[in-house]
C-alpha cells in the first residue's frame, strides 16, 4: 500500500504541464499544497491544502500541516516536477524552501525532488544549496540543470519529464493544424522577448494560413496574447485546453507541427511524434530541442 506523501509544486495554477505531472506523481492517500485555487477532480478535496497568499502566513501554514501530516503517518515530502530551485527567486522563497526541508528532516520525513528544474544557482546561494544537499534524492529533467548540480557536487540523476509517463493514445488523424504556444507571464513582463517572439513566429508561419491555433497552456495567463497575435495572423483561432488526456489527444492527433515556448507543448509534440520549433529564455526548452534535433530560437 502506498505511503502518505505531501506534494509541493506549481499546483493549482491552471497549468497543463504541472497538472499532468501531478497526475503521474499522485497516489490516493497523499496530500497536495496548492498555490492557487484550481482544485483537482482526481484528488479528494480534503487532501488539497490551499496555501495563503501572504508569504509569512503561508510558511506558518506549511509548518502546521507538516506537523499534522506527520501525525497522520506522512513519510515523504516531494517537490514535484516543474518546481524550479533558483537564486533568482525572492530571498524569502529560498528561506521558505530551506526551512520546510529542515523541518521535514527533523520530523523524520524523507525529502526528494522529482523531475525538477534548477535555475540560476551556485554554492553561494546558501539557502538553496543547503536545502538540496539535505534531500535524500534529486532528479532533474534537463542537461543544464544537471550540469549546475554537478558543479555544486550535489548527487542527482537525469530523468525524462514526467509527462512522458502519461498513457496517451498517439494515433493520428488528418493532420491539418499548427499549434502555437506562448508563456504569457514572461512575455507580458519583457517587451524585448515579446518582439523576438513575433519574429520567431513569422519565420515559420504564413499570414494567410487558416489552420493556426493558439493553444492556451496556462489559463488566465496566456489568453491576452490571442488578440495581439490575431492582428498578425487574421485567421488565428484559440483553444483553452485542459489537462484531460482525451482533450489533449483530440487536439494533438490532428496537429502537423507545434511552434512555441510552452515547454510541455513541445514535450507533447514529441510524444505524438510531431515536428516542433522552440523559442525560450529557458534552458530546458533549449536542451529538449537540441536533444530531439529540432530548431531552437533564443528569446
Amino acid at each position: 500500500m502506498d505511503d502518505i506523501k505531501l506534494y509541493i509544486g506549481y499546483y493549482g495554477r491552471n497549468n497543463i504541464g504541472d497538472d499532468l505531472m501531478l497526475k503521474v506523481l499522485y497516489n490516493p492517500k497523499s496530500y497536495v499544497f496548492l498555490q492557487d485555487d484550481n482544485f483537482y477532480d482526481f484528488i479528494p478535496l480534503e487532501k488539497q491544502i490551499l496555501l495563503h497568499r501572504k508569504p509569512l502566513y503561508k510558511l506558518i501554514q506549511k509548518f502546521y500541516n507538516l506537523f499534522y501530516l506527520k501525525s497522520k503517518g506522512c513519510k515523504e515530502l516531494v517537490f514535484g516536477g516543474g518546481t524550479q530551485f533558483s537564486s533568482n527567486s525572492k530571498l524569502f522563497t529560498q528561506l521558505d524552501i530551506l526551512l520546510i526541508v529542515l523541518l521535514s528532516r527533523i520530523l523524520n520525513i524523507k525529502v526528494r525532488a522529482e523531475s525538477v528544474g534548477i535555475g540560476a544557482f551556485s554554492k553561494k546561494n546558501i539557502f538553496i544549496f543547503i536545502a538540496l544537499k539535505m534531500m535524500s534524492q534529486i532528479s532533474v529533467r534537463d542537461k543544464t540543470s544537471s550540469e549546475k548540480l554537478k558543479e555544486a557536487k550535489i548527487k542527482h540523476n537525469i530523468v525524462k519529464d514526467l509527462v512522458y509517463e502519461v498513457n496517451f493514445n498517439t494515433k493520428k488523424k488528418e493532420l491539418k493544424q499548427t499549434i502555437i504556444t506562448a508563456t504569457g507571464p514572461v512575455l507580458r513582463g519583457n517587451q524585448n522577448f515579446l518582439e523576438n517572439y513575433y519574429k520567431f513566429l513569422e519565420i515559420y508561419l504564413k499570414k494567410d494560413d487558416e489552420n493556426i491555433v493558439f493553444c492556451v497552456f496556462q489559463k488566465d495567463e496566456d489568453e491576452y496574447l490571442f488578440n495581439i497575435l490575431k492582428q498578425k495572423f487574421p485567421y488565428l483561432k484559440m483553444i483553452v485546453m485542459g489537462s484531460s488526456v482525451n482533450e489533449i489527444e483530440k487536439v494533438f492527433s490532428v496537429t502537423k507541427q507545434v511552434i512555441g515556448m510552452r515547454y510541455h507543448s513541445l514535450i507533447l509534440a514529441d510524444i505524438f511524434d510531431i515536428p516542433f520549433k522552440g523559442f525560450s529564455y529557458d534552458n530546458k526548452v533549449k536542451d529538449l530541442c537540441y536533444l530531439k534535433k529540432m530548431p531552437f530560437h533564443k528569446a
